[in-house]
């Protein structure tokens, strides 16, 4: 009984000794941990573990302070996902992060999230300051940390990753796209710190690949869609895009209160003229939807977005001038997707100001400026919509409109009703027009105040309102059909490009109608894996 006493007494001697410590790895325990729902993991506590020998490095090491300091923030980065968002750090989280703009994150920073962070910050800083004072003094040694973590590194994790590619038979994708295959294998067994660099590493080299195929007079069509002149077009070519709209909080889709009233006016005087569909979006991350829908890529296959015709390329050569009018802002346009597609346009116009100054209307008198009556013209739009911050995205027109408090719903809904006085003054410039289409989607949905993107599941960042309007430009009802998913009816908006392509005078041969609805059936992830929308799941766990 004596010794058990003795044992206990020393255990807790030594856990008070190195309470600091423990309490790093209890920490870095839980950001690995709660991704995967605590389900138990060799690699994942051997990563845990590693960390315990880093930091001893770290411990025994002069002049480290800026290389725990940068440590403590990584490890913050982590856990604001890990315990926010239940969720570890995809591909398309560092991609969007690199991407974003300046006043877009300070936006999605407002209220408890910017505090939290630097609170999150100071403590990790300070947990790992005493923790490397309690190291500095063990007996736990460099060298014996340093062949652990080579051991790890250099063994372990290139070993357990072979041998889930070898599983998964991603041998020829691997000999393929090494890079973008070991991250997603790193970032599943070692997705702290290690994962995040090898996911900056496939970013780079995915933007690489971007300024390879940079010249975009060489791209082509695919083998058997063509281009007559003969086939009637519209004059003018209107697509909106919107940003973070879930289809369920629209009055025009049945919704209870009334945030879409400009489309429910005109459905029901005029509904020959507007037609609304089930929109599905390719993705729940703008970068990855508009490279599908603005091109021939898909949620089953990206590579085309490299070496096809854009959608703006395709009615450059069908004899429409092609405008980019955006309210997203210009700052980190160059070296993205966003930025590539918008370069096949013949003008591009921003919003002055930057991204969080501006409401949406300003984009009206740009349209109007741009608007030419003897043009045939192809207008993308591209609006901020009802992205977070929700609050900044009305005004006092939408708030009367939607009485009440201050809720996150009522924001929310006053968000969509902003957007819809907008898509109002769009389609009064194209009264102007002898005959024209108007095409609307969402980028993506929204799980309203949570966000969109990490998750796998969570109906709502995929759901989207899909709607048209035509004026003498009936054809649109019948192209859409042709695209709705047979059972349910829905319509991803990866196929964006067949429609508008039938609509500007391409041929679009059966087989590649019959691929399109094939691919709509799936959805991309932020990890870049895919699965079916069937699966999706109502809730984000």
């Amino acid at each position: 009984m004596q010794k058990i006493l003795d044992h206990i007494k020393q255990a807790g001697k030594f856990i008070w000794k190195y309470k600091f410590t423990i309490l790093v790895l209890i920490y870095i325990g839980l950001i690995a941990f709660i991704p995967i729902k605590f389900a138990p993991s060799i690699p994942i506590s051997l990563l845990v573990v590693s960390f315990l020998f880093l930091i001893n490095i770290l411990a025994k090491t002069k002049y480290t302070f800026i290389f725990t300091f940068l440590l403590a923030f990584i490890l913050t980065f982590n856990a604001y996902f890990a315990f926010i968002l239940k969720s570890d750090v995809s591909l398309e989280i560092i991609a969007s992060i690199f991407e974003t703009h300046l006043a877009e994150a300070v936006s999605m920073l407002k209220g408890g999230a910017l505090s939290g962070g630097l609170a999150g910050l100071i403590i990790t800083t300070i947990l790992l300051y005493f923790s490397e004072k309690e190291l500095k003094e063990s007996k736990l040694t460099i060298k014996a940390s340093l062949i652990y973590l080579a051991v790890y590194l250099l063994a372990f994790l290139p070993y357990v990753c072979y041998k889930r590619i070898k599983w998964m038979e991603e041998e020829v994708l691997f000999s393929e796209e090494p890079v973008r295959v070991i991250q997603d294998k790193v970032n599943l067994y070692a997705p702290v710190l290690y994962g995040n660099l090898w996911t900056i590493a496939a970013y780079q080299v995915e933007m690489s690949k971007l300024r390879e195929f940079a010249d975009q007079s060489n791209k082509t069509l695919p083998e058997g869609i063509t281009w007559s002149d003969t086939v009637p077009a519209p004059e003018k070519i209107y697509l909106v895009i919107g940003e973070s709209a879930y289809r369920k909080h629209w009055s025009l889709y049945g919704y209870g209160i009334k945030t879409t009233p400009f489309a429910d006016s005109l459905s029901q005087v005029e509904p020959k003229q507007l037609s609304f569909y089930n929109g599905v979006a390719a993705a729940p991350f703008t970068r990855n939807v508009l490279r599908m829908a603005l091109s021939f890529a898909s949620p089953t296959d990206l590579n085309p977005f490299y070496t096809e015709k854009t959608l703006l390329n395709m009615a450059h050569d069908a004899g429409y001038e092609t405008l980019w009018i955006s309210n997203q802002g210009a700052s980190g346009i160059q070296d993205s997707y966003l930025g590539y597609i918008a370069a096949g346009a013949d003008k591009i116009r921003f919003s002055e100001g930057g991204y969080l100054s501006n409401d949406d209307f300003v984009l009206i008198p740009i349209l109007k400026e741009e608007h030419k009556a003897d043009k045939k013209q192809f207008f993308i739009i591209h609006l901020v919509g009802s992205h977070n911050n929700y609050v900044d995205r009305y005004d006092e027109k939408d708030r009367a409109a939607i009485p009440g408090g201050n809720s996150l719903l009522n924001h929310y809904d006053r968000s969509i009703h902003h957007t819809d006085r907008v898509l109002s003054e769009i389609y009064n410039v194209m009264q102007h027009d002898s005959t024209a289409l108007f095409l609307h989607f969402s980028d993506h949905g929204e799980i309203i105040g949570r966000g969109h993107g990490p998750w796998k599941n969570g109906i709502a960042q995929f759901d989207i309102p899909l709607i048209t309007i035509n004026k003498n430009t009936a054809k649109i009802d019948s192209v859409m059909e042709k695209y709705k998913e047979p059972e349910k009816g829905f319509i991803n908006n990866s196929n964006t490009v067949f429609i508008l392509a039938e609509m500007m005078g391409y041929h679009i041969p059966q087989n590649y109608i019959d691929k399109a609805i094939e691919d709509g059936l799936y959805v991309r992830h932020a990890d870049q894996s895919y699965s079916a929308y069937s699966d999706v799941k109502e809730n984000p766990e």
